[in-house]
């Protein structure tokens, strides 16, 4: 729905904001305020999970617009939110190594109906940005989608996670020994990113930190250097 209003403006307008849909900016400076600020820091489990906006409408609009419409400006604004956030993290957690990213999976339905792999395509922006800051980088697409999941929007946190149980399996067997993120362009309720963590943990492999564009409800509510979840 967010990405039809945007094309119906789009016919009226020749700029409008990808965020809250305004005339006569491309991104207008109180929806840049969401992205610009100090990078925020939560936890999943034990493993830290950093990111820049707290999720709203605006916010909404923006991951849509990047995913379903693939547009240009939107992509920027997430790729450049998670690549700002590893950089903070990795002088957050003292880390010098080099940095390998994971991402969250799509399903293969999702892929065939955009046509394009959006979270894979996205990481390869933020290894882009993170190597023009002068950090070694780079993308290692390590899981894939096992098993498909029933419908989660009336499900609550605790059924996510049970629901998620299993779906993500490992490509092959040679992995990283950088420093790892695991990245998606949001965490709600935090299953899909819980799911990925248990699937490279059981493989012995040590999650550095967890990078999102941005959050939802208590992700995006503790603030920098709470370390409780």
């Amino acid at each position: 729905m967010l990405g039809a209003m945007h094309s119906l403006k789009n016919l009226v307008f020749s700029d409008i904001c990808i965020g809250c849909g305004s005339p006569n900016s491309k991104f207008c400076l109180n929806c840049q305020s969401n992205w610009n600020g100090q990078v925020k820091k939560s936890f999943i489990g034990n493993i830290p999970l950093f990111f820049k906006s707290d999720y709203n409408k605006e916010a909404a609009s923006i991951i849509l617009l990047a995913k379903e419409n693939f547009n240009t400006q939107a992509i920027k604004v997430l790729s450049k939110s998670i690549a700002d956030s590893i950089i903070f993290a990795l002088k957050d957690l003292s880390i010098s190594q080099s940095v390998s990213i994971v991402t969250v999976p799509s399903s293969k339905s999702s892929i065939r109906r955009r046509g394009r792999d959006h979270i894979a395509y996205l990481a390869i922006e933020v290894v882009k940005q993170i190597k023009c800051q002068g950090f070694a980088c780079e993308y290692v697409p390590l899981l894939i989608v096992k098993k498909n999941i029933k419908d989660q929007s009336k499900l609550n946190g605790r059924q996510r996670i049970e629901n998620t149980k299993g779906k993500f399996g490992l490509r092959g067997c040679e992995f990283p020994q950088d420093a790892i993120f695991l990245i998606d362009d949001l965490v709600t309720t935090g299953s899909s990113m819980s799911e990925a963590i248990r699937a490279l943990s059981e493989a012995k492999m040590r999650i550095s930190g967890l990078v999102s564009a941005c959050a939802v409800g208590r992700n995006s509510l503790i603030p920098l250097g709470t370390t409780n979840f």
